[in-house]
């Protein structure tokens, strides 16, 4: 998460979230404070970091927890001029948590995480039966309802919608650079009409509010990887 005076960025798991880090921290005035994972240290290593107050910490916090954390900093989040979220086709994140978890696992720290002992002992169709996902809900709403300063960013067309809220509110547009892009095949090669079900109900936040609609896949994936253990 990250903020300054009048925006604020919170980073649901999987959605771009280090290229949108390293994005504000060079568009927004200064000063900007944060928590960011320790990986991304290196990779803001030209930020400037020592001259803001973003630390190490978890990243991902949810959006009451960065209203709480920005409040007891004197601020209030719902005065912001715009809160950042980014969202995913629900399909496209799971197939991206799968593929990383299963990529991550080789690291000691990760061996011992459920989720990544998850993905590294199942199929997709199992790991999106048996993984626990973090609803989006928590990243958009505050008490129950979006604030009225929410501005959603779809990582389907991250560079207009980066550029556009830029000319909205009038803070620099520095170089987009994609951090982590995936090399893998397209989710519909790893989604069936078993695991879009699971994952229609995991993200029914998504398809409630209407910002994805679901889509119809075949009784088996379509690559041995998506089947195989």
């Amino acid at each position: 998460m990250l903020w300054c005076e009048d925006y604020c960025f919170v980073h649901y798991p999987k959605t771009a979230g280090k290229t949108l880090t390293r994005f504000f921290v060079k568009a927004w005035p200064r000063p900007v404070a944060g928590y960011i994972s320790r990986g991304q240290v290196n990779e803001l290593a030209d930020c400037e970091l020592e001259k803001t107050d973003i630390v190490v910490g978890r990243g991902h916090e949810n959006l009451a927890d960065t209203a709480a954390i920005i409040a007891e900093a004197g601020g209030d989040i719902r005065k912001m001029k715009g809160v950042f979220c980014a969202i995913r086709n629900p399909y496209d994140l799971m197939v991206s948590n799968y593929h990383f978890m299963r990529k991550e696992f080789r690291w000691k720290a990760n061996k011992t995480r459920s989720n990544f002992i998850i993905a590294n002992d199942n199929n997709f169709a199992d790991f999106c039966e048996k993984v626990t996902i973090s609803s989006p809900r928590a990243w958009m709403e505050i008490d129950g309802a979006q604030p009225d300063n929410l501005q959603i960013i779809r990582f389907e067309r991250l560079n207009d919608d980066m550029l556009a809220y830029a000319e909205k509110f009038g803070y620099a547009t520095p170089t987009i650079d994609h951090l982590n892009a995936s090399t893998r095949a397209h989710y519909s090669e790893y989604v069936c009409e078993r695991s879009e079900a699971i994952i229609a109900e995991k993200f029914d936040y998504f398809f409630e509010k209407g910002y994805y609609e679901r889509q119809s896949f075949p009784a088996m994936p379509a690559t041995a990887t998506a089947a195989a253990a």
